[in-house]
């Protein structure tokens, strides 16, 4: 789809100040592994699942949460396994496991030994076997521990007896881990060589220009100064998608990207010249109306309105 002169995205995206512009991290992003999870269910499968359902109470705190088993079509985003869990490290505050599951614990050790993942990770487990002499603990938990204190939490639940663990005892956890955020940097300046500001970049441009194609996102990323490959942005896309970001629709043969409905802005814009002062939704407005213009002769941009004004109006029914 061409850029024609007088679309207003062209001057807004030169006049975007990417040195000047912040990222913004809450609510944060929390990517949880552990034990079996049904949510759809009222039963206890395990404190991993407990937590989830647990979770929903706290509102907007809790948005940030994304569970693990999104993502067991890695391969559709990804060619290398390293790459993906390299991603999931960028984009997310916390990488926090549940060790109450033979699958947890090989988690553990896969994450452990990328040195990525291993800054934001967090171990929740029962006390005794914290104090256990395994290999588990002197090989892992305990150089956790030597780096980090804050990141091995220990707790008298135990999974093994998870019929007798109460909603209490699971929202102390919920309470402690969200505590641990508070201290985490909420904003932080936008760097080229972040991979996870990167994705929130695509996040945005998404967000304030409503809904895109593939090859649009491409070129107004690159106008800003990242330098993206066709697989980058795939990659890119799959993750924002999985993290509960994004969406798509097709209409007729062309996909748009657009934000999904109540998510927060991930970038706070910085603009030069006469865009200095402007805010992101008056950029949505003069936006919304050029498509529309656009809309009365151009078929492509009636598609896009389509996207538009379904997200608009049922919130996530224009996503396939």
């Amino acid at each position: 789809m061409s850029v024609s002169k007088d679309d207003p995205r062209v001057g807004l995206i030169k006049s975007i100040d990417v040195s000047r512009s912040r990222v913004l991290l809450e609510p944060h992003i929390l990517f949880i592994c552990g034990g079996p999870v049904d949510i759809s269910k009222t039963c206890n499968h395990s404190v991993r699942n407990m937590f989830m359902n647990q979770s929903a109470k706290f509102g907007e705190k809790a948005d940030g949460i994304v569970l693990a088993e999104k993502f067991k079509d890695w391969q559709s985003g990804y060619q290398s396994l390293s790459d993906f869990e390299n991603d999931i490290a960028a984009l997310s505050s916390l990488v926090v496991i549940f060790l109450e599951s033979e699958g947890a614990l090989a988690e553990f050790g896969l994450f452990f030994a990328n040195s990525q993942i291993r800054k934001k990770l967090v171990v929740i487990l029962h006390e005794e076997f914290h104090l256990s002499e395994s290999f588990i603990k002197l090989g892992l938990i305990s150089p956790m521990e030597q780096d980090n204190q804050e990141s091995v939490r220990v707790y008298e639940i135990d999974h093994r007896k998870i019929e007798e663990v109460s909603k209490e005892e699971v929202q102390d956890i919920i309470l402690d881990l969200m505590g641990y955020c508070d201290d985490i940097n909420k904003t932080e300046s936008m760097r080229f060589e972040n991979r996870g500001h990167s994705f929130f970049a695509i996040f945005q441009i998404i967000d304030m220009f409503l809904a895109l194609t593939k090859s649009e996102i491409i070129k107004f990323t690159k106008d800003i100064g990242f330098d993206f490959t066709q697989k980058e942005i795939d990659s890119a896309l799959y993750i924002l998608k999985n993290f509960n970001l994004i969406n798509s629709t097709k209409k007729s043969s062309q996909y748009f990207y657009f934000a999904n409905p109540d998510q927060p802005a991930r970038v706070d814009w910085q603009f030069t010249g006469a865009d200095k002062r402007i805010s992101l939704q008056s950029i949505k407005i003069e936006v919304s109306e050029y498509y529309r213009s656009c809309a009365i002769e151009d078929v492509a941009h009636k598609r896009r309105m389509k996207v538009i004004d379904a997200v608009s109006e049922g919130g996530g029914d224009a996503a396939i």
